[in-house]
């Protein structure tokens, strides 16, 4: 940590897009945007170069920044941390200080801050985090195989699953058909094409809007939307009881998919069921407010054991 160095450079990385900001002592700069991380490949010369970009462009000196990141598609984020500290060094410069950590981590610092409570963020994909007096809790964010119940990607996927047993005489009737169809007017030539698109998390992801476009008339849709929305309440739930949290906990949705009526009806109306004391609360800012606040968790802070120092 760095206490004396005025000036933090924040990075909001996720697979869509990559959002920078330099906050200092005279204010925020606006903020930098480049494409989204590339997950298969190594992270830290992809966002030491974007860091790199932005303080060269606005005439920071690295010596008196420090970097705080918060990002998706890491494992290790102590060796994210380390891998950036030698990547700046490699370039003959060095922050004051680093801080990395799981994007669940600073999408939880901008809704919340530094309370006990559970964040929720379900878009492309979906995980949970719970923080409470002593602990913090990963929940879901497995990915599209392994996981990710709730998100934009489960819910296009089924809608998908809907149509083609529609399609086959498998399943019941659905108005999903017919709107997918109009996309692929033959429907089973479908399958190779998503396949084969290395975008494909994304593009099942987008047919989620179809889905919950037709859920307030279409059954099969509205199945599927109420599936997500409990799905999500019940990672809530788990996650509220991994740290503890019983009574008046906040809980902040974020993402596309929660936007929906009909998933929000019914992700309420479980969380009620499974976490009596949830209280709906706004989120404060974004994950790149969040990010901005690593470097300077408090000491107490149970937060600080999910975010690498460098």
């Amino acid at each position: 940590m760095s206490p004396s160095s005025p000036t933090v450079l924040a990075i909001d990385a996720g697979q869509t897009g990559v959002r920078l900001r330099l906050d200092g002592a005279q204010g925020s700069s606006e903020v930098t945007e480049f494409p989204g991380v590339r997950t298969a490949e190594p992270l830290a010369p992809q966002l030491g170069g974007y860091a790199a970009r932005v303080l060269e462009a606005a005439g920071a000196a690295t010596e008196a920044v420090d970097v705080a990141i918060g990002t998706s598609g890491v494992a290790d984020v102590p060796g994210l941390a380390r891998d950036l500290r030698a990547h700046f060094e490699g370039l003959g410069h060095a922050p004051a200080a680093i801080a990395v950590a799981h994007d669940s981590v600073s999408s939880y610092l901008g809704a919340l801050g530094e309370r006990d409570g559970v964040v929720v963020a379900a878009g492309t994909g979906a995980i949970i985090f719970g923080v409470g007096p002593t602990a913090t809790a990963r929940v879901d964010g497995w990915g599209y195989l392994m996981g990710d119940d709730g998100s934009g990607f489960s819910v296009g996927a089924r809608g998908w699953r809907a149509v083609m047993r529609a399609h086959d005489g498998r399943g019941p009737a659905t108005a999903l058909l017919e709107d997918f169809r109009e996309e692929f007017p033959d429907l089973e030539a479908a399958y190779v094409e998503i396949q084969a698109d290395p975008d494909r998390v994304r593009r099942v992801a987008s047919y989620s809007r179809r889905v919950t476009a037709h859920a307030a008339t279409d059954p099969v849709a509205r199945e599927i939307a109420e599936w997500a929305g409990t799905e999500l309440a019940d990672s809530v739930a788990a996650a509220a009881a991994r740290v503890g949290l019983a009574a008046s906990v906040p809980v902040a949705r974020l993402g596309r998919v929660l936007t929906d009526p009909t998933v929000d009806a019914a992700f309420q109306t479980r969380l009620a069921a499974v976490v009596p004391g949830a209280v709906l609360t706004e989120p404060a800012g974004s994950g790149l407010d969040g990010a901005a606040l690593l470097t300077g968790l408090a000491e107490g802070s149970a937060l600080r054991s999910a975010v690498a120092y460098a």
